[in-house]
């Protein structure tokens, strides 16, 4: 059960992020699973760490794919 704390940073991320990353916490661990690679799992043990993780992660695929990364990384910022 996530207090609520957890629960608002966690429809926060998912809100932000819902289209590129399934956002998820199990009151301990925090995980994201990015659309363009399901079989890659992010884990953290906060929310603003996933949070960080997501945007870094995000931000190195846009690199990959050609995009500017700074456009990127700033585009969710929660």
């Amino acid at each position: 059960m996530l207090d609520g704390e957890q629960q608002t940073t966690l429809n926060s991320l998912r809100w932000h992020w819902e289209q590129a990353y399934a956002v998820n916490c199990d009151g301990t661990t925090w995980t994201a699973i990015p659309a363009a690679a399901p079989e890659t799992v992010l884990t953290a043990a906060t929310g603003m760490e996933l949070r960080t993780l997501m945007q870094h992660d995000y931000a190195a695929r846009a690199m990959r794919a050609g995009a500017t990364a700074a456009r990127w990384a700033g585009g969710c910022s929660t």
